[in-house]
């Protein structure tokens, strides 16, 4: 089976109130091409369609125009989209009946059944070609109780999943599962996407019997492990923050039953990528030289890197602005070094609002730890106690 896997597409993303809408108009217009070329047996969309879970009606309009385009470009592929983090589950559903019609696949939730979870609306057989199990964002505890109460229930939902998929699978169709979360391979040791504390699900709970695992969430494309080609973040296909500046693609892997996969990664062109400059902090003023002399046919987003002992000046924003007037590139933020007190500081400034909303409370209190120079370990203890108690009680 030939998939093509995206992921984190954030439609609606407004890159510091600047608006995207072309940007994400020539990505659909990429995407449509590589499946005319491309022609695979289905697209995945692992999540986090939209960057906020009430999307404006022009954001809405753009993505299903987008997708009944890429639809005419290979009327015979599957298409699967799941919910992610960001996304409304049930506004995703609310047409997924219509979608059917064009071959479109929409998973936003789990629905519940007297024995646990109805598993077999998250399978999807492609006749003579695969099996895609698709599994939206769920917070852990959404998941139905274990009936081993020494079992995690969100990894015992997935192996049920894997196990309900085996006995479907009498023909020994290649296999690729779905899903939307944090996870690493232990034997790698830590990820190096968990900053600021976000919190890592070991590879093996999702299981066992998928030959590729299409995985959202995390925005820089990698595998998990570095000894296989099985599990993927395919990444963003548009930066959202300034620490998103490497390469943004899709992913399209050949996938057999009881095989690695043959993956090949295909490079997306960005209208607007990010930029800190210059790669080495200056002061204000000659940042602002630079940023006067910087080509006026860049269409980067901008980021200033300086460096000051008494901070910024007040209407720095009013002069970076000025300094880019008549360019195409857009000027968003200074990233500061502070150097006041005698010790170098480097001040999260590149911490945006959409960012904070990104972060977990277990995130951000880490964060905050780490800066005070407090031990976190017994910290996070009590507090992740606390956010359990919380919500399992909601639960209930």
């Amino acid at each position: 089976m030939k998939i093509l896997h995206t992921s984190d597409w954030h439609l609606g993303h407004e890159h510091y109130n600047y608006n995207r809408q072309d940007e994400f108009e020539d990505f659909f217009l990429q995407l449509r091409d590589i499946v005319r070329r491309e022609q695979p047996d289905a697209m995945l969309v692992s999540g986090d369609i939209y960057h906020s879970s009430i999307p404006i009606i022009s954001t809405q309009t753009m993505y299903v125009e987008a997708i009944l385009d890429i639809h005419e470009a290979c009327p015979e592929m599957e298409i699967i989209v799941t919910a992610g983090n960001h996304d409304s589950a049930s506004r995703l559903e609310v047409d997924r009946l219509l979608w059917d019609h064009f071959r479109v696949r929409v998973v936003g939730n789990l629905v519940r059944t007297p024995d646990g979870v109805d598993l077999d609306r998250h399978v999807f057989v492609i006749p003579g070609k695969g099996i895609v199990a698709a599994v939206p964002h769920v917070f852990k505890q959404n998941f139905p109780p274990s009936t081993d109460p020494s079992v995690d229930r969100q990894e015992a939902f997935y192996h049920a999943l894997m196990q309900h998929v085996e006995e479907r699978n009498t023909d020994g169709l290649p296999v690729v599962l779905m899903a939307h979360l944090a996870v690493k391979d232990m034997k790698d040791g830590n990820s190096p996407d968990e900053a600021g504390g976000m919190e890592f699900e070991p590879l093996d709970i999702l299981g066992e019997g998928y030959d590729y695992a299409a995985l959202g969430h995390i925005h820089h494309p990698r595998f998990i492990s570095k000894e296989s080609k099985k599990a993927r973040y395919c990444g963003s296909p548009l930066a959202i923050t300034f620490r998103e500046s490497y390469e943004h693609s899709v992913t399209i892997a050949q996938v057999e039953h009881g095989k690695e996969p043959v993956v090949d990664i295909i490079p997306l062109h960005l209208m607007r990528p990010v930029r800190t400059i210059p790669d080495e902090p200056v002061t204000f003023e000659e940042a602002i030289e630079i940023l006067k002399a910087h080509d006026e046919n860049d269409a980067s987003y901008i980021q200033l890197n300086v460096r000051s002992n008494n901070g910024l000046p007040v209407d720095c924003n009013e002069r970076a602005l000025k300094a880019v007037t008549g360019k195409r590139c857009r000027f968003c933020t200074f990233h500061l070094l502070d150097e006041r007190d005698n010790a170098t500081k480097l001040q999260q400034i590149d911490v945006t609002p959409e960012e904070f909303m990104e972060m977990t409370p277990m995130e951000v209190a880490k964060r905050y730890l780490e800066s005070k120079g407090l031990p976190t370990d017994d910290y996070l203890r009590l507090l992740k106690m606390t956010l359990d108690t919380i919500l399992k009680e909601k639960a209930q």
